[in-house]
């Protein structure tokens, strides 16, 4: 719930929560029984404008439920590292309950052979730092494989992913500005570039983006997901992500390949339509500029996390969403989607038991289906379809045969950046140098980062 490209950089200030005292445990999830002086519930999230809102409401909710106690929310933008000096700093400091998190899944356990240590989530995980969830009775209302692929370890199950976003190759696009040119949502690539040239003509400035915050690496990302598992099943692309990963470190497979040329040439072709300003463009206004713009950028790339933001900045605006055709076959065209936040519970929680309550009051089926009007996510209850929300119409019809979005070679910590793909922010028309050279730098940064 937030823009996540992997060149996003997180940032803010700091804000630590205080523990106010120790408390005992209601009988019920969601209604509890006796009254508890004094105690602060702690629940640490990053920003984003409709998950946000909806845990607000859930934290009325649920202090409703428990006299006595107070449910403290922390949020810090997911940018300049704001998030991540907060819930390093509540975790030092033992004074957190619930914790949003991104999900390692399976990708963040490089086998033994490669000597990498795991990082972030499954860092924390493999450390001891979180509550194996997996026998909590809330659990039930969530997928287990599901729920086990995302943030499953040795059996145990360290947290409750609550949301799935499509943010490869993401793209928001204005109806009615469409059908005034006499176009639909295109199938194929090829069909995507005639769109933007015929709008080019008509003088209108087919995409807006955040190339600032590297919003573009989604054209990139979408088109790599859709290219590389073309004649798979969905459910191999977690397969698929393994033995590439396990290519690349062998040396079988690298950055210089021509399938990563192909993707490189694609990007470089769809932003010869963005907005020609977009290298100054900022994440956090992009989407509203973008809904207020009636008669200009019929397309947006942007995650499908930001729904909410865009509605309001235009509710009239008659908003729909798809995800950008990487090839010439529509069959393999497929929706590639990301595991995203998901609560975890630190192991030196002072409040464990109400932290499960809480959980188990986010997960009653109503207010989960709440939460996913709020946020436009993909649900992750199999007992609950997707919302009716206008724009997800075509999200809907598309997802039988969506996959995982699928994961980058494994890279040591502290690599640099062009280890784990060509730097987009160098690559025209962003920047200035050519495929072949970021490509060339790549496969030499990822082939040093592993000592091979």
């Amino acid at each position: 719930m937030r823009s996540r490209t992997p060149f996003t950089i997180l940032a803010a200030t700091v804000c630590l929560a205080t523990v106010l005292g120790a408390c005992t445990t209601p009988s019920s999830g969601s209604g509890g029984s006796g009254a508890k002086q004094n105690v602060t519930l702690t629940v640490a999230q990053w920003t984003n404008p409709g998950a946000v809102e909806f845990t607000k409401e859930l934290n009325a909710k649920f202090e409703k439920a428990h006299p006595g106690v107070t449910v403290k929310l922390q949020t810090a933008p997911n940018a300049n590292g704001a998030w991540q000096q907060l819930w390093n700093s509540m975790l030092q400091s033992k004074s957190l309950d619930v914790l949003a998190q991104f999900p390692p899944t399976q990708q963040g356990y490089a086998p033994g052979y490669t000597n990498l240590k795991p990082g972030g989530a499954a860092a924390l995980i493999t450390s001891g730092q979180l509550t194996d969830l997996k026998d909590q009775p809330f659990m039930k209302q969530y997928d287990p494989e599901v729920q086990a692929a995302a943030v499953g370890y040795k059996g145990g199950v360290y947290g409750v992913m609550a949301a799935e976003y499509v943010g490869a190759g993401a793209i928001w696009y204005k109806k009615d500005l469409l059908a005034k040119h006499g176009l639909s949502v295109p199938t194929t690539y090829q069909e995507f570039l005639d769109a933007c040239e015929k709008l080019k003509k008509a003088g209108i400035t087919p995409i807006f983006v955040s190339a600032q915050s590297g919003m573009h690496g989604g054209v990139w990302q979408g088109i790599a997901n859709q290219m590389i598992m073309k004649g798979h099943q969905p459910s191999e692309s977690v397969k698929v992500s393994e033995d590439r990963a396990t290519a690349f470190w062998k040396g079988t497979q690298s950055w210089t390949d021509p399938v990563y040329k192909e993707i490189s040439k694609r990007h470089t072709e769809v932003l010869q339509y963005i907005e020609p300003n977009a290298a100054g463009v900022s994440q956090q206004t992009a989407p509203g500029v973008w809904a207020t713009k009636a008669d200009n950028y019929p397309f947006l790339l942007d995650g499908s996390w930001d729904g909410l933001t865009i509605q309001q900045a235009n509710p009239k605006l008659n908003l729909g969403f798809f995800a950008l055709p990487g090839t010439d076959d529509p069959a393999a065209n497929r929706v590639a989607f990301k595991p995203d936040l998901t609560w975890v519970v630190p192991t030196t929680a002072p409040h464990k038991d109400l932290a499960m309550q809480w959980l188990a009051m986010f997960s009653e089926p109503d207010n989960y289906k709440k939460w996913l009007e709020k946020t436009g996510s993909i649900s992750t209850q199999p007992a609950l379809q997707n919302t009716g929300l206008p724009w997800m119409d075509w999200l809907n019809g598309h997802m039988s045969d969506a996959f995982p979005q699928l994961t980058n070679p494994w890279i040591p910590a502290g690599a640099p950046i062009e280890a784990g793909g060509p730097d987009l922010y160098k690559m025209k028309p962003i920047g200035s140098d050519s495929i072949d050279s970021l490509l060339s730098a790549s496969a030499s940064a990822y082939r040093k980062s592993v000592g091979k």
